[in-house]
């Protein structure tokens, strides 16, 4: 769109290197323990007040994402579960705040079927804040984009 008819914007800017750097670290973080069964301490990666977004539900606070992750561990609802991210972008909304977006696709194994379409391709929508112990998840909200068509129950 040209800007005589005034819908064009400016972007805001991505975060520096180091910011971006500790950003991805974060979230393929959250990705690895939940793919590798340590979904139990997801909570240490959220600040205290964080949200996670389910879509079904939304989850509050460091104690709710714990029981949520320990519920994750203890009943699987997949066989095996990977997440792939990318197309990361952050951008700075303060000294020690940043908003971000990842697409992640998800091969999920729930049957023993070990399908190689995946379960969903969606966008991952978050908010961090940066903490005594460095950048946390402050909102985190997931996006669908793509669905396999099958539906598994997650706590």
């Amino acid at each position: 769109m040209s800007s005589e008819q005034g819908t064009e914007s400016t972007p805001l800017a991505p975060v520096n290197d180091a910011d971006y750097a500790q950003l991805c670290r974060l979230v393929v973080e959250h990705a690895w323990r939940t793919d590798n069964g340590h979904s139990d301490t997801l909570h240490e990666l959220w600040a205290g007040d964080g949200e996670l977004d389910l879509g079904s539900s939304t989850l509050r606070g460091q104690a709710a994402i714990a029981e949520w992750g320990r519920q994750l561990v203890e009943r699987p609802p997949w066989v095996t579960i990977h997440h792939i991210c990318g197309n990361m972008r952050f951008v700075a909304e303060g000294p020690d705040a940043a908003a971000g977006s990842t697409i992640l696709m998800v091969f999920m194994d729930a049957d023993g079927t070990r399908s190689t379409v995946p379960f969903s391709v969606g966008e991952d929508r978050d908010r961090f804040v940066r903490t005594e112990s460095g950048w946390r998840f402050a909102f985190r909200r997931w996006i669908s984009l793509y669905e396999r068509g099958d539906t598994i129950d997650i706590p």
